[in-house]
C-alpha cells in the first residue's frame, strides 16, 4: 500500500469517528457493531483466500523464517497492550466517575 492509500485510511478513520460523535444515534450501535464484526472477518477472510491462492505462499512463509514470525508476533502483543491502556484510559467501569 502506498503512502496515499494509508493516508486514504485513516482520512475515513477520522470522518467516521466525527460522524459517530456527532449525528450516529446511539440506538444504532447494535447494528454498527454487528456490521463491523462482518466487515471484519470478510476482510480477513478474502485477504486468507489471496495469500492461501498464491502459488508461492509457502516458499515465502520459508523465506520469511523467524523473522516474519517475531514481527507478527511483536505486532499483535503490541495491539492488544495499546487497547489496555486505551481502554483504561478512556472507557469507565460501572460505578465509577469519569
Amino acid at each position: 500500500m502506498d503512502l496515499l492509500g494509508s493516508f486514504a485510511i485513516l482520512v475515513f478513520l477520522l470522518i467516521g469517528i466525527g460522524l459517530g460523535l456527532t449525528f450516529f444515534p446511539k440506538k444504532w450501535l447494535k447494528y454498527n457493531n454487528i456490521l463491523q464484526t462482518v466487515g471484519i472477518s470478510l476482510t480477513l477472510f478474502t485477504m486468507g483466500v489471496s495469500l492461501g491462492g498464491s502459488p508461492t505462499f509457502v516458499e515465502d512463509m520459508k523465506q520469511a523464517g523467524w523473522q516474519g514470525f517475531l514481527f507478527a508476533l511483536v505486532t499483535v502483543l503490541g495491539s492488544i497492550v495499546m487497547v489496555y491502556i486505551l481502554v483504561r484510559l478512556f472507557l469507565k467501569r460501572k460505578g465509577e466517575k469519569q
